[in-house]
């Protein structure tokens, strides 16, 4: 047996948040820790790299204790040793440098706010112009946000700031998190003041209208609402610079148009392009059980049925200004059954059914096959239900005569669809159709599941990551560009329609029963009966930042506490509504 020892196990670990925080040793000599560890072992060493970190973290957290000639050092020491020798690494290799590999991000944007303390913008921005040539991979906002931020606010450098960040944005792989509004924020505020030191107060400059344009997509994709701070910040810059602003109420102000200033906001479309690709994720999945098998072919029927026996062609559908209602039947049939004496309510889509056809819209119900059966499993989320599931008592529901009438009134119209879940969660479909059908179709259903969307487009099986090109695996496993979380909320935006029931007091006399049985005992339940739906149809414009073509912008301001949806609106003065 070999009595040799892994040198990596052995050797002990330099502790910077120990050395800084417990034994209260200057950055001084913490340095040279540092330095010899990275010279001792390198940066292969995950445990190098995150002494490396905490180093420069501390660094910058002490910025105004620091002696210059040290921070000096320290820079030198980053261009030299770490980032211009992790560089040369890689290209000796025959390989492009990829952060996170030998040296972290979180030390590179260490550095970038230690090169602005040391006012030495120009080195920060050299070292951005290396990463755009000679780096690979993702670069997260935050390691240069702080650069842009410098640019835009004292330093007074918007159109650099913002040259460079199209550039960063053009590429590299952006990931957009609402962690970025305040920077996005400041730059906007920035090009404003820019565009007023130029002498002008209204948007006929093309170069103004492009830069907003762009810096308020950029919003769009990172947050879609501003927060009550930050339209504080741009109504006052506006103000400053000739505009008027004014706060409008709520999102109904908005419709048909603007109450203060008679602009037209838009809704955000769904390119052909995006169609396409999105209708491709979901085809190209591959199937739960069956290998090799896409959800293409298992979905053709039910395509066919959609576009075919129901009536409905994808131009057709596409042309005319009559809307399809897709129904997510469980969710529907679920409202307001968390209770003990809940059920599944297949009256609750016979309800909304009728009413979307009595105002002259198509309606077709998705449903799983288990829940078209005489028996069908009860799925409530009440303690008891819990409880007597973890126990091994399955609840089983009987469907009854007049449920019986209603499938077969909905089979005979062509309107339901019995979905086979076995290989393919029943959510596919109906997202599928709402897809194929176009801009005219609608789903009915409360299921606010944004990421669970985004997990099912992009995930070629529950559980699984997409596998490299080269990787081993089924001929249909293609690799392809994730689905963006801001489609999915577009595709959101345009089709989803919530519900509300209502239904009357649980002690009426008249009410109807059902019938549910737990290992066999069988007990009769009140069927509750309805007493008003409300559907809430999503808004015809887009709630986010908007430039219209006159020149008026309109900020949404987010209020998750309040539920508020007010907006900003800002306009020339010659502009204004009266």
């Amino acid at each position: 047996m070999s009595t040799a020892v892994d040198k990596r196990t052995t050797e002990p670990r330099l502790n910077v948040y120990h050395e800084v925080v417990v034994k209260q040793r200057p950055l001084v000599d913490v340095f040279a820790l540092v330095k010899a560890e990275k010279e001792n072992k390198g940066l292969q060493s995950g445990a190098v790299r995150g002494a490396v970190d905490m180093f420069f973290f501390h660094c910058v957290q002490q910025l105004e204790m620091l002696p210059a000639e040290f921070l000096d050092h320290v820079l030198a020491f980053f261009h030299a040793q770490l980032f211009t020798d992790a560089i040369e690494a890689a290209k000796l290799k025959g390989k492009q440098f990829v952060l996170g590999d030998t040296l972290n991000e979180a030390t590179v944007a260490a550095a970038i706010k230690i090169y602005l303390a040391r006012s030495d913008v120009a080195a920060a921005w050299q070292l951005i112009d290396v990463i755009l040539t000679d780096v690979q991979g993702k670069l997260h906002f935050r390691t240069f946000s702080s650069l842009l931020l410098h640019e835009c606010g004292g330093n007074d450098n918007f159109p650099l700031a913002y040259g460079k960040w199209q550039e960063l944005k053009n590429q590299k792989e952006m990931e957009w998190t609402p962690t970025m509004e305040d920077v996005l924020v400041q730059m906007v505020v920035a090009c404003v003041k820019q565009h007023h030191r130029d002498g002008k107060t209204s948007t006929d400059d093309s170069t103004f209208h492009e830069r907003m344009t762009t810096l308020l997509r950029d919003i769009r994709l990172a947050s879609k609402e501003i927060s009550e701070e930050n339209a504080n910040l741009l109504r006052t810059c506006f103000q400053d610079a000739g505009y008027c602003t004014r706060l409008v109420g709520s999102d109904l102000e908005m419709l048909p148009v603007c109450t203060a200033c008679g602009g037209h906001l838009v809704k955000e479309p769904i390119t052909p392009e995006e169609t396409t690709k999105l209708l491709r994720a979901i085809e190209s999945r591959a199937i739960k059980i069956k290998s090799g098998i896409t959800a293409k072919e298992f979905l053709l029927p039910f395509r066919q049925w959609l576009l075919g026996k129901n009536g409905a062609t994808s131009k057709q559908s596409r042309d005319s200004e009559q809307l399809h209602y897709i129904l997510d039947g469980p969710n529907i049939a679920y409202i307001n059954q968390n209770f003990d004496a809940g059920s599944f309510r297949f009256d609750h889509l016979d309800v909304v059914a009728e009413q979307l056809m009595a105002q002259g819209h198509r309606v077709s119900i998705t449903m799983p096959f288990g829940y078209l059966a005489e028996k069908s499993m009860l799925r409530i989320r009440t303690r008891v239900a819990k409880e007597q599931m973890k126990n091994g008592q399955f609840i089983m529901r009987k469907r009854s005569k007049e449920e019986k009438a209603l499938i077969d009134k909905w089979t005979k119209a062509g309107m339901i669809y019995s979905c086979r879940t076995d290989y393919l969660s029943d959510d596919y479909f109906w997202i599928y159709a709402s897809i194929l059908l176009g801009k005219n179709a609608r789903v009915v259903t409360n299921d606010q599941g944004r990421d669970h969307v985004y997990a099912l487009l992009n995930h070629h099986t529950t559980g699984q990551k997409a596998k490299k090109k080269n990787a081993q695996d089924s001929p249909t496993t293609v690799v392809e560009e994730p689905i963006s979380m801001d489609l999915i909320e577009r595709w959101k935006d345009q089709v989803i329609v919530n519900i509300q029931i209502r239904h009357q007091d649980q002690a009426m006399a008249n009410a109807k029963t059902h019938a549910i049985e737990t290992n066999g005992s069988r007990q009769y339940l009140p069927h509750i009966p309805i007493e008003e739906v409300h559907l809430i149809h999503p808004l015809p414009f887009s709630r986010v930042p908007q430039l219209t073509p006159q020149g008026e912008f309109h900020f949404p301001i987010a209020d998750t506490e309040n539920g508020a949806t007010r907006w900003l609106c800002v306009t020339s003065k010659h502009q204004t509504k009266q």
